[in-house]
């Protein structure tokens, strides 16, 4: 069964439609109703409501219909995409009950992703009184139901940042005694490829964060492995480290190349650094540094 989420992206791609486009040439979809649903499939019923998206522009009452009357007969895809419609009002009012409901369909359903999603309205109050300790049991019964890697560093990562308010907000909702628990979480997440964790395994180790102590050690590796995985702001990390000789041998070259790399992806800090490593290489020093760059950048995956 394909992700309810390719679904959610094909939705949103048939709402942003081109200026002057034209619109399909195939017959008109058929409208809803209950004797034309009669005896169609789940799957087919979800089709039926596809159409309804292709039109230019797109139909969503006449889709979100026939996306109910999929849900109701049991298409994950109809329930996460019908929800989508409701939380963000589209084609309807907006109404978080609904949406609530139809995600927690999905979610019994198999689809984690919206056991996650759920998670993060209460967290963020998204049409709903924000609830955090709601928001917390979503993703831990996630976690404790399916083992969920994502939810791991969902809640890791929401745990991370609130010890990191700690410092200047003595309001942070949660205590950086927690952080601990945070840690545990992000690595179980990232030795199972959720390697964004390396992101917040980072600061803890770098900022010393709650009961966790500062170990530039572990900084340094967190640090390599998403450089290596393609985060920007951990590649101008990484080329700080060789700049100054942080834990690694003082490599100018080693830093120009993730610094770079690092402004190339985006990452506004790193391009003073760059400029300044460039006026202190000689060419066979700067050739060499773009010579590893490219490589890195041409490495399969």
């Amino acid at each position: 069964m394909r992700s309810a989420s390719l679904l959610l992206a094909f939705l949103w791609l048939s709402l942003v439609t081109l200026p002057g486009a034209a619109a399909p040439s195939a017959a008109a979809p058929a409208p809803y109703s209950a004797e034309q649903a009669e005896g169609m499939s789940a799957e087919a019923r979800r089709l039926a409501a596809q159409r309804h998206l292709e039109l230019t522009p797109p139909d969503l009452v006449e889709a979100r219909l026939w996306l109910e009357s999929a849900a109701a007969e049991g298409s994950v895809e109809a329930m996460g995409a019908v929800g989508w419609l409701y939380e963000q009002g589209l084609g309807v009012e907006p109404d978080a009950e609904q949406a609530l409901r139809y995600f927690t369909q999905a979610y019994d359903a198999g689809e984690n992703e919206y056991g996650l999603r759920i998670a993060w309205m209460h967290i963020q109050g998204r049409g709903v009184e924000p609830d955090r300790d709601l928001g917390e049991a979503w993703f831990q019964r996630v976690i404790d139901e399916r083992d969920d890697h994502e939810a791991r560093l969902a809640l890791g990562s929401l745990l991370v940042m609130d010890a990191s308010l700690v410092v200047t907000d003595a309001h942070s909702p949660t205590s950086p005694d927690r952080v601990a628990e945070a840690r545990d979480l992000l690595v179980h997440a990232v030795e199972n490829g959720m390697v964004a964790a390396a992101y917040y395994l980072a600061r803890i180790y770098r900022e010393g964060l709650g009961s966790v102590a500062a170990n530039p050690m572990q900084d340094l590796y967190y640090t390599r492995l998403g450089a290596e995985a393609g985060h920007p702001q951990m590649q101008a990390w990484l080329a700080h480290f060789h700049a100054v000789g942080n834990g690694v041998p003082l490599d100018a070259i080693e830093a120009y190349k993730w610094a770079s790399l690092a402004a190339a992806g985006g990452d506004a800090t790193s391009e003073p650094l760059r400029q300044n490593l460039e006026s202190q290489l000689n060419p066979a020093e700067l050739t060499e540094a773009r010579r590893r760059a490219l490589l890195w950048l041409n490495a399969p995956e």
